[in-house]
C-alpha cells in the first residue's frame, strides 16, 4: 500500500464523488458516510446520497452493476486531508437495503471484499 496525494488519486478516480467509474473513495467517517472496516478485510460501504431514501441510480447503480458483473474497483482510503492510501482492488460481493431509524431513511450497504487487481495505478 502506498500513500498518494489527492492529485494522484484524482488522476485515476476522475471525480470528487465517492463512487467513480473504476474506483471508490473511503474514509473513517469524515465525509459523513459510515464506512465500516471489518476484521476480515472487507468494507461495508454506505451507498450514495446523504438525504432521503437512497435510490438505485448514479453511484448506487454503478455498484449494483459492478456486483452483477464481478467488476473490481480500486479503493482509496483518506488518511488525512490531501493524503490517501491505495488499498488495492475490491469486488462488490453483496448489498443490502436497510432502514436507518436514527435518520428515518433507507440506505444501501455494499460489502466490498479484497481481490487481485489486473491493472496498476
Amino acid at each position: 500500500m502506498s500513500s498518494l496525494s489527492w492529485s494522484e488519486v484524482f488522476a485515476y478516480h476522475r471525480t470528487r464523488k465517492g463512487i467513480g467509474k473504476r474506483s471508490l473513495l473511503v474514509d473513517r467517517g469524515e465525509s459523513g458516510y459510515r464506512n465500516v472496516f471489518l476484521p476480515d478485510g472487507c468494507i461495508l460501504y454506505q451507498g450514495e446520497g446523504k438525504r432521503g431514501n437512497q435510490e438505485p441510480v448514479g453511484g448506487n447503480l454503478r455498484l449494483l452493476l459492478a456486483q452483477e458483473r464481478g467488476t473490481p474497483l480500486r479503493i482509496f482510503l483518506r488518511e488525512r486531508p490531501g493524503l490517501w492510501q491505495d488499498l488495492g482492488c475490491y469486488r462488490v460481493e453483496g448489498h443490502r437495503y436497510s432502514f436507518l431509524p436514527e435518520e428515518g431513511r433507507w440506505v444501501y450497504w455494499f460489502t466490498l471484499a479484497p481481490c487481485e487487481c489486473e491493472e496498476g495505478l
